[in-house]
């Protein structure tokens, strides 16, 4: 199957919406997150149910209109793929996400990571037909995975790689025996981009789209 390019983050902001029709790219991420009764995009982590946001060690306040998850359902309907990462760091969004997801068909062309695997077992468990996976980012989780998928203590799962943690062939070929897809972020560097497709990685994450387009 071809690579898949997934423009980063390009679901938080409004303006890049547009990217889902870019030649150069398969599919848009977004990050979501739970805010009171509705799915909502941005980055910054929120600071409990106040209405502000927190990284880089600094504060700003959550704009009064962040993306919804309507908006990018219509962003890339008959265009592109759209990647949800799902964060949680208060709150449980897996009821209102798959809630959300219930009204929407088809779903063929979503997927989700969870940074919170307990989390993406319980969407995947509501959402049988949704491509639900894990996002891995140290080396002690990877092995961590890779172990129990050995042993059959995890299911075959896909799972989405911090790019640093792939350090040869061997390491992507190892992943596909037990992860249907491997794709590797957040790779903003041409030369590592096409060492990574060479290697067999399933989809490429890139904040910028002459990465993507060199892939």
């Amino acid at each position: 199957m071809p690579l898949t390019r997934i423009l980063h983050r390009a679901g938080n902001v409004r303006d890049l919406l547009p990217f889902a029709d870019h030649p150069g790219v398969d599919a848009i991420e977004a990050d979501v997150w739970v805010r009171g009764h509705h799915i909502v995009a941005h980055h910054e982590r929120p600071v409990g149910p106040l209405p502000l946001l927190v990284g880089g060690w600094r504060l700003r306040r959550l704009p009064p209109q962040p993306v919804s998850l309507a908006e990018l359902v219509d962003a890339v309907h008959g265009r592109a793929r759209l990647v949800l990462d799902v964060r949680s760091w208060f709150g449980d969004p897996a009821p209102r996400l798959s809630a959300e997801l219930m009204e929407i068909e088809p779903r063929d062309h979503f997927s989700v990571t969870c940074e919170s695997w307990a989390i993406a077992d319980r969407l995947r468990s509501w959402l049988r037909d949704l491509e639900v996976g894990y996002s891995v980012r140290s080396p002690r989780q990877l092995a961590r995975y890779v172990a129990a998928a050995e042993r059959g203590k995890r299911p075959p799962t896909p799972v989405a790689v911090r790019h640093s943690l792939l350090r040869s062939p061997e390491d992507v070929a190892a992943l596909h025996r037990v992860s249907p897809t491997v794709t590797a972020w957040t790779v903003d560097d041409v030369d590592r981009a096409l060492e990574l497709a060479e290697w067999g990685v399933d989809g490429i994450v890139s904040n910028l789209v002459t990465v993507l387009n060199a892939v």
